[in-house]
């Protein structure tokens, strides 16, 4: 982790997850560093553990799959917790799918294969916290979009090299991201890359 003067940048490793302290008003980037790369964000109200971000109550009151810059995020209560201020990247993020797991590697034949649910509960363990359920995630980067029959795409994540998504916290929050641990074709390009998130202090009125 890098800090200067409030300013904190940490680096994701592939398959691996952090979790930082963000305070209200201050700005998350989240930056595909390599390109192609899925990561899953949680968000958890620091004060109020057992309030976090809601991917279903977020498409119900934005009414729809992702919000647009300038649109916020809610948690399960249907108060905002995050808004979402810029996007470098092609604009193609998933709320719809859980975070991996063991059994979805068990049943690909894969045991024991790194999963952005142990993942989750690791880095935020590292905090201090726990919850009582993993919440979904936002799956930023993700390339699953709803076909008009009802099914869903899962193609390679539409990010390149640099490509990266802001938030502004808009209370006390602990953010978690994990980069997504799916090494099989398509959906992070059939490798697992690294991700960054950069916290700066809130812009001065």
């Amino acid at each position: 982790m890098v800090a200067d003067a409030g300013h904190r940048v940490l680096t994701v490793g592939p398959q691996s997850g952090v979790a930082v302290l963000a305070s209200a008003g201050e700005l998350a980037r989240v930056v595909d560093l390599e390109g192609r790369q899925v990561g899953d964000m949680w968000v958890i109200d620091a004060a109020d553990p057992g309030r976090w971000l809601s991917a279903s109550h977020t498409r119900d009151r934005c009414e729809r799959l992702f919000p647009h810059p300038g649109e916020r995020f809610y948690d399960q209560y249907g108060v905002a917790i995050l808004e979402l201020i810029a996007d470098t990247s092609p604009g193609v993020h998933d709320m719809l799918f859980p975070a991996c797991d063991r059994g979805l590697y068990e049943s690909r034949g894969r045991p024991g294969h790194p999963n952005c649910r142990d993942n989750f509960l690791a880095a935020l363990a590292s905090v201090g916290l726990s919850l009582p359920v993993v919440p979904d995630p936002v799956n930023l980067f993700q390339n699953s979009v709803p076909r008009p029959d009802g099914s869903l795409g899962i193609g390679v994540a539409a990010s390149g090299e640099g490509d990266a998504i802001s938030f502004r916290t808009l209370r006390d929050a602990v953010l978690v991201l994990t980069a997504c641990s799916v090494d099989y074709p398509p959906l992070n390009g059939g490798r697992c890359g690294p991700l960054q998130i950069e916290i700066t202090p809130a812009p001065s009125q």
